[in-house]
């Protein structure tokens, strides 16, 4: 329907934006501007598709693991703490599941990507402001800086660099390799969502975005994508801005890791090493379990209790779930990123540059998390179930478009085999590259 393709602009913008209706029993924003679309999607969307059947077991996975996530309703001791997160998880599902239903065309899957390229920039500009001149003041959005990081609306300067990361992975790909109808405002989206990571001053984001990008770099090298005439232009203007905001900024940038080694193995009780060690003393006590969700704090260390949280995604999810649950998360990761891979491999370009912005982003996630408990947030959450979502609509778009040609290709042999005229096509056995779509609102895919 016309319609939807406002709401999923809609939906991935507004993403952005944790204010809402405050819900007494919660003690917390128990409905986000995020619902109403959220709400829309699901009113006026439409399941056209099926998954495609090598995502079930993902799928499988995923039910599993919200299922497990519940347990500590039985046994937690906080019981407002695990409604909270109980909420976010159910939105976060939610999500996940409009976007795998109601995404069923290329069409769709622009609207998402604009959506997400709008609340980039949105979100990079107030960094910059706030990097560069303070507080834009938009406390009615949650606006509240907390020091010289810049978070934008965010809740925590590590939480709008990891967004910042994200979605900058998202929109490089999509301005470099597809060149989408509004091609300047991507590749507008992209540099203020660079800039806006570097604002961050989050060194795990930092290392997490370098780290991902080099690696689908050289990826993209061996596969002869750099340096063909659609994008080499653009990639060598991003390597000469780099190239010059590392002249600028470079002693900055190496200053903020200089204190890396004591932050991560000092003998206090906050630094990473005391942290992860008192959450591997949970995990140890509460093995199959876990403590329940959301309640990391009520086991803390006193000498820890300052902080409340073990500094490490997954260390965090052993306490919380047990053993179980981690291992469930981490089979869950895998069979998203197994599901992404195999979308890259597509001979359709849109579908496999998509898959590679989305792959990319999920190294970038995984890597992250490593010394970051921000998965629990919100925002965090909800982006990379989005970002899991559309892995497996690539994989349903693809698989659809593969059943197709081949029922083609049945048609035209079963035609010759009765004498009957046959269209001519493309040999498979040539080096045949379908054209990029026209991608971009108001396209035709």
């Amino acid at each position: 329907m016309a319609q939807t393709k406002y709401i999923f602009i809609l939906l991935t913008f507004c993403a952005t934006v944790s204010q809402g209706l405050w819900v007494k029993w919660l003690q917390n924003e128990g409905i986000l501007v995020v619902d109403i679309p959220l709400v829309l999607l699901y009113i006026f969307g439409r399941s056209k598709m099926k998954q495609a059947p090598y995502t079930i077991p993902a799928l499988v996975l995923v039910i599993v693991f919200f299922l497990w996530s519940n347990i500590g309703l039985f046994f937690a001791p906080n019981k407002l703490y695990f409604r909270q997160e109980g909420i976010e998880n159910i939105r976060a599902l939610l999500i996940f599941l409009s976007i795998i239903l109601f995404v069923n065309n290329k069409q769709d899957l622009q609207y998402i990507f604009v959506g997400f390229a709008a609340g980039l920039t949105f979100q990079g500009l107030i960094a910059m402001h706030q990097w560069l001149r303070g507080p834009v003041g938009l406390t009615f959005l949650g606006e509240h800086v907390l020091g010289w990081q810049a978070q934008g609306t965010f809740v925590h300067p590590s939480v709008f660099g990891m967004y910042s990361a994200l979605l900058s992975i998202l929109t490089y790909r999509v301005a470099v390799f597809l060149r989408p109808k509004y091609h300047q405002f991507f590749v507008f989206a992209f540099f203020i969502g660079v800039v806006g990571l570097y604002a961050s001053f989050n060194r795990a984001t930092w290392l997490a975005f370098a780290i991902s990008m080099s690696i689908m770099f050289v990826v993209d090298l061996f596969r002869g994508l750099l340096f063909k005439k659609r994008s080499r232009k653009l990639i060598l203007i991003i390597l000469v801005v780099a190239l010059a905001g590392f002249i600028r900024y470079g002693n900055l940038i190496i200053e903020r890791f200089s204190d890396s080694k004591e932050s991560l193995m000092a003998n206090r009780s906050s630094s990473r090493k005391s942290l992860a060690l008192d959450a591997i003393r949970i995990i140890k006590a509460h093995p199959v379990l876990g403590v329940g969700l959301n309640n990391y704090r009520e086991y803390v260390n006193p000498e820890t209790a300052g902080t409340k949280i073990v500094h490490c995604t997954y260390l965090l999810v052993g306490a919380e779930l047990g053993l179980p649950g981690l291992a469930l998360f981490l089979a869950m990761m895998a069979a998203f990123f197994r599901i992404g891979i195999r979308g890259i491999k597509s001979p359709d370009p849109f579908i496999s540059n998509i898959s590679a912005a989305l792959v990319t982003a999920m190294m970038a996630f995984a890597i992250a998390i490593l010394p970051s408990p921000d998965y629990r947030i919100l925002y965090v959450k909800n982006h990379i179930w989005m970002i899991w979502g559309l892995t497996l609509v690539t994989a349903k778009l693809d698989y659809h478009m593969k059943k197709l040609r081949k029922k083609k290709n049945v048609v035209q042999k079963r035609k010759s085999l009765v004498g009957l005229p046959v269209k001519k096509t493309a040999s498979p056995a040539t080096n045949y590259t379908p054209p990029l779509p026209n991608f971009g609102p108001g396209s035709r895919l």
